[in-house]
């Protein structure tokens, strides 16, 4: 395949492309015509693409061709240990502990063994490891892959179309309902550095619902590059609930994207809590395909030393009668950088569209940075759409009062922080999820404030 489009290249994108030379013939599906197909056009995209820079401006606030300065080998299966601890460890006890019906990817492989496959089933949800179905894909499958919100301007979801390894697929019936969240939970291992590559694919058809909680953690691999995408088909009058918690290593370079293609009368909410990583960037890409459909798209960041978190949401309104709300809250302190970049597409002919975000930021320190970009992008006159964003300080105020009634100032910051991030907890519509979600800010809260 000639993939000389792209006349210079950084040594890192030459590196990515050896990577998938090395690795096409053995990558799942590889003898599959479809999927193989599917790889290559992807992996020209790429090689056309290069890296994201801050010359382009989705990414002028995460300069990826900059940061990422190697590339190391695809991760494979060691057989890594995983049990109650670990798992504990990884995530913290309040979501590892959390009662859902359980999937454990760890370095990258579906592992049956630590997995409720048979509990999943057993409620009607087709369940199955991504690298089996990519040798011989069904037609439902074929109908979804890289169709949720087909991107042609994005490199990392170009790459991981190209790469991916792992992931479940997982589909949902004619009306089938969850009595309990599924959890995946992606692990990455122990040992020298790796890349790791996974694609989740999750079909909701008319009226089936769920919630879908992904955790991301870690057992102590040092320098995981990890490209994640979830693709989500939400069917009419389907409502699903996406929700993630990443809590990676601090060495870890995190890239995750979401897909998502809603259709009438249907629901999506996402959720993202993210606290780890060195480098993160969350990309939310949702688009309304039928009418009187919602979105709520939330979340929280909590960053400290040098980490970098940049949120990057883009939702376009295709049809009318749609509803949208957004909301980021961000903690940042020390040297740590957020970004909140959010836009909204209004199309011709989206009338009665109703459209709302909104980005705060809380700074702890004087070298503290949030950058914010919302925008509007509408082509339709009736409407009613708005954005915003803040930042600032904890309220001196504020924080007297409470340690004048008797609270040390390290207890009171911490109050005034869970009540600040407590607004976007407060989107997650299950109560057991949202107290698990508030102990883990508690747990950062804890180790950032301790006495």
């Amino acid at each position: 395949m000639d993939l000389s489009v792209q006349q210079f290249r950084t040594k890192s994108e030459q590196e990515l492309l050896d990577l998938y030379a090395k690795a096409e013939k053995a990558l799942p599906g590889a003898a599959n015509p479809f999927v193989a197909e599917l790889r290559a056009k992807a992996i020209k995209a790429y090689a056309h693409l290069g890296l994201p820079h801050r010359r382009i401006e989705a990414w002028k606030y995460t300069d990826l061709r900059a940061r990422l300065t190697e590339v190391p080998p695809l991760i494979g299966a060691l057989g890594a240990t995983v049990g109650e601890e670990e798992l504990g460890t990884a995530l913290g006890k309040p979501l590892a502990e959390f009662p859902a019906y359980r999937l454990v990817l760890a370095e990258g492989e579906l592992r049956v063994d630590l997995s409720d496959m048979a509990g999943l089933r057993a409620a009607g949800v087709e369940v199955a490891s991504l690298a089996h179905v990519l040798e011989m894909p069904p037609e439902w499958l074929k109908q979804a892959l890289d169709q949720a919100n087909p991107r042609e301007d994005d490199a990392v979801l170009a790459l991981n179309t190209a790469l991916m390894t792992g992931g479940v697929t997982l589909r949902l019936g004619e009306g089938v309902t969850l009595d309990k969240p599924i959890h995946l939970i992606h692990l990455d291992g122990t040992g020298e550095a790796a890349t790791m590559v996974t694609r989740n694919v999750i079909v909701a058809e008319k009226g089936a619902s769920a919630t879908v909680l992904e955790s991301f953690g870690s057992l102590g691999l040092k320098g995981l590059q990890r490209n994640a995408v979830t693709e989500t088909l939400v069917g009419d009058k389907a409502a699903i609930a996406h929700i993630k918690f990443q809590r990676e290593g601090s060495e870890t370079l995190h890239l995750g994207v979401w897909l998502a293609k809603i259709g009438a009368d249907a629901r999506y909410q996402a959720f993202q809590l993210s606290t780890g990583a060195a480098l993160a960037r969350n990309q939310i890409y949702a688009r309304f395909m039928g009418e009187h459909a919602s979105a709520d798209i939330s979340g929280a960041v909590l960053l400290r030393a040098r980490q970098h978190c940049d949120t990057t949401i883009l939702v376009e309104h295709l049809v009318p009668h749609c509803r949208t709300r957004e909301l980021l809250k961000a903690v940042v302190d020390e040297e740590a950088r957020g970004v909140f970049q959010g836009k909204i597409v209004v199309a011709p002919g989206a009338q009665k569209t109703d459209s709302k975000q909104m980005a705060q930021a809380l700074l702890l320190s004087e070298t503290a940075e949030f950058d914010s970009k919302p925008e509007l992008e509408i082509f339709a006159d009736d409407v009613v759409c708005g954005h915003g964003a803040t930042s600032g300080q904890i309220d001196h105020d504020l924080l007297f009062y409470l340690e004048s009634r008797g609270l040390p100032e390290a207890q009171a910051r911490a109050l005034l922080i869970q009540a600040f991030v407590g607004e976007a907890f407060e989107q997650i519509d299950n109560e057991a999820l949202r107290d698990a979600f508030a102990a883990s800010a508690a747990d950062w809260l804890g180790v950032q404030f301790e006495d």
